[in-house]
């Protein structure tokens, strides 16, 4: 049996450390600390980049600036690897939702005393609970379904907010935040745009509502419904309502209809340019983004893939979004751009050549 690769022990660790952190986050009483969820979760996510950094032959090593190609090194001798913020910058880009709240958590980390954590904690649950939803996404998403927390999880059991009282306990505990730290989230809040803002990455907001009626065979003890299902005068109706049934706006990536395959992909960028375009075209640029299935047959995806594609299990492969379409479009209508971007000289395609007869 051949050894495993020396990432998957990173993987495991990160792994066991997001485990470990929302065990801590969900422990009732003095046994909850949010300054440990903070601290494991912060390696979690700085294992899970390392590791998946390594599996793609890419550094997770800070260089000298000597010029010379050297390591830092640590203390003990050993090479010393990057900090989740650099991890950040090489991994996500500016504007990313999940790197903003993976960022406001970092910065969070060194706000809190453990006597006021509960505090914090009150007020910042939606941050947190999109930083393990983040993690979990970015599990699968790198490394494939079978890594995920899924099988290993469950959801809590908790009165938090279904009486007054815990409505007014809620509410006292907001106030109790020590004016450090709202200081800081204020600020945070402040310089993050809105449309990051209001994106449930950046925070995962729940509203609760009790379930009427029997239970059926067909009922879990929760219902899971889009917010986007509901009509209008129903969300109006659940929202200000106190209760114990999730009904969140869940972040889902999934075919709508407008997807295609490789081939009519192609097709459709190649009817937009005047200039031959295939589909080993479309695959080369496609991979030059990061695009697509991470192998051949892979349901795992690379890494700026989200928004371009999708795994279709109806296909057994993924199909792509009219984004990409128009990205390559954008990036090969002019004889220039094309042959900058594919590395040869353009040949017009025969409606072009009609069309200027």
């Amino acid at each position: 049996m051949s050894r495993p690769p020396a990432w998957s022990h990173t993987l495991d660790e990160a792994r066991r450390q997001a485990l470990v952190a929302i065990d801590f986050y969900n422990r009732p009483g003095d046994r909850r600390s949010f300054v440990d969820f903070i601290v494991h979760i912060h390696l979690a996510w700085q294992n899970l980049l390392h590791a998946d950094r390594t599996r793609r032959n890419e550094t997770v090593f800070y260089r000298e600036k000597t010029g010379r190609r050297r390591y830092e090194r640590n203390p003990d001798g050993s090479k010393k690897t990057w900090d989740l913020a650099r991890c950040l910058k090489a991994e996500f880009k500016d504007n990313d939702p999940v790197r903003f709240n993976i960022e406001f958590f970092i910065g969070l980390r060194n706000q809190i005393e453990h006597r006021f954590q509960d505090y914090v904690l009150a007020v910042t649950a939606p941050e947190a609970h999109a930083c393990i939803i983040n993690f979990e996404a970015e599990l699968t998403r790198r490394f494939g379904a079978s890594e995920s927390l899924g099988s290993e999880l469950k959801f809590p059991i908790f009165v938090q907010s279904l009486t007054p009282a815990g409505v007014d306990r809620h509410k006292a505990m907001r106030r109790g935040v020590p004016q450090a730290v709202t200081n800081y989230i204020t600020e945070f809040q402040k310089a993050v745009p809105d449309d990051v803002r209001g994106d449930e990455r950046f925070a995962y907001r729940l509203l609760l509502i009790p379930m009427q009626g029997p239970k059926t065979e067909a009922d879990l003890a929760l219902n899971f419904v889009r917010q986007d299902s509901l009509s209008e005068e129903e969300l109006k109706d659940l929202v200000g309502k106190e209760g114990s049934v999730i009904v969140a706006e869940k972040f889902r990536d999934a075919v709508h209809g407008d997807e295609m395959l490789p081939k009519a992909a192609t097709r459709a960028v190649a009817a937009r340019i005047d200039f031959v375009f295939t589909l080993h075209d479309f695959t080369t640029l496609r991979k030059a983004w990061e695009i697509g299935p991470a192998k051949s047959g892979s349901k795992a995806q690379m890494r700026k893939s989200s928004g371009y594609c999708v795994y279709a299990p109806a296909f057994s492969q993924f199909v792509y979004r009219p984004k990409l379409v128009d990205r390559m479009v954008d990036t090969l209508d002019t004889a220039e751009k094309y042959e900058a971007t594919l590395g040869r000289a353009p040949r017009r395609n025969r409606a072009a050549q009609s069309f200027a007869s």
